[in-house]
């Protein structure tokens, strides 16, 4: 593609922009949580307080914590941190080596598309968690659940805060929307204007290897569409 073929391109979609559906958690507001610990009412007062615990129970009931339904079809990644609290972990009976917050993507029916757990080497009172997953192509609703596994009644913890924030398909530039700006970005890499390995990296909007016209025409569809 010459130049002038890919200014005229940039010039067809100057005017628009997309703003992507992102997943965006906090402890601010937990309306539409689901906690499968009927004896515990979920609000955000019993969160910040350390009451919806992650375990299994001496009935082999695990408790989790589930997340509201999102959109998803325009994230790539989505970045959560979690606050997690013990209060048990200076007790005799406390077993680290049974911590562990795992984070689960479910689709619309609840079947876990992929997971990722967080194994705790060093553990206090309050512990901040970061866990990264990834987005499938074609999932274009899903659910986060929380839970700890290998927990029982010694070792379990709360979560305190969850936050999660998806990046967007297309957003090269990272400034939270796929623009214009998006598209200059891809075509400067395209042009060797732009050699920066990172963002060489998010231009590869379509994950095939390269940067190309491929990536241009796919930014472009997210902003048409």
């Amino acid at each position: 593609m010459n130049r002038y073929l890919l200014f005229t391109v940039l010039l067809s979609v100057m005017t628009v922009a997309v703003h992507g559906q992102v997943p965006q958690f906090s402890s601010s507001e937990y309306a539409g949580w689901i906690y499968n610990n009927t004896a515990v009412y979920l609000n955000t007062d019993n969160i910040l307080a350390n009451k919806v615990v992650l375990y299994k129970t001496s009935t082999g009931v695990d408790l989790t914590l589930t997340s509201p339904e999102f959109y998803c079809s325009a994230g790539k990644t989505i970045e959560m941190e979690v606050t997690w609290i013990t209060d048990q972990w200076q007790d005799e009976q406390f077993d680290m080596s049974r911590v562990a917050l795992t984070a689960t993507l479910l689709d619309v029916n609840g079947v876990a598309v992929d997971s990722v757990t967080y194994e705790f080497s060093s553990i206090q009172k309050t512990n901040y968690v970061n866990l990264s997953i990834d987005i499938p192509q074609g999932l274009s609703r899903a659910r986060l659940r929380f839970a700890s596994w290998k927990a029982d009644v010694n070792s379990n913890g709360a979560v305190r805060r969850i936050k999660a924030v998806s990046s967007l398909i297309g957003d090269v530039n990272l400034d939270g929307e796929v623009t214009v700006a998006d598209v200059n970005l891809i075509l400067a890499v395209i042009l060797g204007a732009n050699q920066d390995s990172a963002v060489m990296g998010r231009a590869d909007v379509n994950r095939d290897g390269e940067v190309g016209i491929a990536d241009v025409n796919l930014v472009i569809d997210l902003i048409l569409n």
